[in-house]
């Protein structure tokens, strides 16, 4: 599954400057030879809602080789509110 367009990870994404090459709207499940076919520059894996760790790096970057892949506190790009006030700190902490 991919955060596409038409969502709030979408948009903070674009708020602190990334472009989506996801374009399919909400969250599409994407096959392995779509994210390939994708050719993304940058891989967010998040911890919400599904916990990715280290292990998943290695599955990604055999599929994608030219991408940085990065493990993400999906709090900060998927929860509004209160978590707001702590995502600019926190997107000012990734360095890309």
């Amino acid at each position: 599954m991919a955060a596409g367009t038409n969502t709030f990870i979408d948009s903070q994404m674009r708020h602190i400057g990334f472009h989506n090459c996801v374009a399919a709207s909400r969250y599409p499940t994407l096959l392995p030879e779509e994210i390939n076919d994708l050719k993304p520059d940058l891989i967010f894996l998040s911890s919400e809602p599904y916990p990715f760790r280290e292990k998943h790096i290695g599955e990604l970057q055999a599929l994608c080789p030219l991408s940085k892949i990065v493990l993400v506190d999906g709090e900060m790009f998927s929860w509004y509110g209160s978590r707001l006030l702590q995502a600019a700190a926190y997107f000012n902490t990734l360095a890309f």
